[in-house]
């Protein structure tokens, strides 16, 4: 362990702590990358630098988020905008590195921790990348327990913790700080444009916040229920066992909900709006899938926005924002996601209850359907699905 990181947990009295090591950090990804939605970014990118930072001695380490002091700063680490540009267009691991040591000098306070924006394919890795990297601890916690295509569609903002000031950089060493002070929604008009202007996608450190407001505002322990996700699927496969059964296990006994198996089928229909990533920042569009098994004859639409938001199945609303969608490969439990479907991919489609303080009033107005320009008012999946 690096005498910074020892010297620091000592300092705030912490003794239990979770070494994070490239096999744990495989299992979040994954894990992570199911609670995504179909968003989040390629996992590879991320998981390559915290391997790298691993290989080179350096210790990850997670903590709980009620041992760390009121007092300290912290901040996401994250890439936004298009993930199929992302996926495209990777970066090294420099631009992150300077997306935070910029934000330190904004703020004239050396970064303490880092936290997750969401959990998701590359933004979850990067944050345990970005703590190895620079010393300190990744704490276990995140801003949506799924992935959203905002910035301001967090947890964090619901409970009045802003995402200003934000340090947005891309890979030729150019770097925009955007302060918006409390207009998160500015926050992220100017940061998506930036992105944009980057040429479609930008590495950004975020939302500084301190350690009683982590507490207050977080979705907590989410990297925990993530790692648990992810383990189950990797037993799944080793013992031969139904991959999507064992999520749905694994998510009762972490967060206590029922996640809702409703459809499996496969792709045979992609509707991409053409040039929404240089137009808008986002991949959007539509998939249709046909069912298969005991759902053939069925048809299941789903809208997305870099994530999935919307499912009807026969025309029926099934699922609705902030409530999640997961489509997996039904023998491997693999995620499918809206930046590599393809026509004729299988997929089984899980519905999964959004964590209670993203359905709080403020919450459903930031990020619920109507946000998202659908007429419906936001009802909770298991209602959508107890007749079904």
């Amino acid at each position: 362990m690096s005498d910074k990181l020892f010297e620091t947990l000592k300092k705030w009295g912490i003794k239990n702590y979770k070494i994070i090591d490239k096999e744990a950090i495989k299992e979040i990804t994954l894990g992570a990358s199911i609670l995504a939605t179909g968003g989040g970014g390629d996992p590879e990118i991320g998981l390559l630098w915290a391997y790298k930072v691993l290989d080179e001695g350096k210790t990850i380490v997670m903590i709980d988020p009620m041992d760390i002091p009121d007092d300290i700063l912290v901040a996401s680490p994250a890439t936004l905008g298009a993930p199929v540009v992302l996926t495209e267009k990777p970066p090294s691991h420099e631009v992150l590195s300077n997306a935070i040591s910029n934000l330190e000098r904004y703020m004239e306070k050396n970064l303490q921790a880092t936290i997750p924006i969401e959990c998701g394919g590359v933004n979850s890795t990067l944050a345990y990348a970005a703590a190895g990297e620079f010393g300190v601890p990744v704490i276990d916690v995140d801003g949506m327990n799924r992935a959203f295509p905002e910035l301001q569609m967090t947890s964090w903002v619901t409970f009045g913790v802003n995402a200003s000031p934000t340090v947005s950089c891309d890979d030729r060493g150019n770097v925009t700080i955007i302060d918006t002070k409390d207009d998160n929604r500015m926050a992220e008009n100017i940061a998506r444009r930036v992105a944009m202007a980057y040429g479609g996608i930008s590495w950004i450190a975020t939302y500084p916040m301190t350690g009683k407001q982590v507490k207050e505002a977080s979705i907590l322990n989410s990297q925990s229920i993530a790692w648990e996700l992810g383990k189950a699927v990797y037993r799944a496969r080793a013992k031969h066992l139904d991959p999507v059964e064992e999520m749905l296990k694994s998510l009762k006994a972490t967060r206590n909900v029922v996640g809702i198996k409703v459809f499996k089928g496969k792709i045979i229909d992609i509707s991409r709006e053409f040039g929404g990533e240089s137009s808008k920042g986002f991949s959007l569009g539509k998939v249709k899938m046909e069912g298969l098994e005991d759902y053939k004859g069925r048809i299941a639409e789903i809208d997305f926005q870099n994530e999935w938001l919307i499912l009807k199945i026969d025309g029926k609303t099934r699922c609705l924002p902030p409530d999640l969608i997961a489509i997996v490969d039904p023998e491997t439990g693999e995620p499918i996601r809206t930046d590599i479907m393809k026509y004729g991919y299988r997929g089984t489609i899980i519905l999964i209850p959004a964590h209670e303080r993203m359905r709080s009033p403020k919450g459903i107005e930031l990020f619920g359907p109507k946000y998202f320009g659908y007429k419906e008012d936001y009802v909770p999946v298991e209602e959508l699905n107890r007749e079904v």
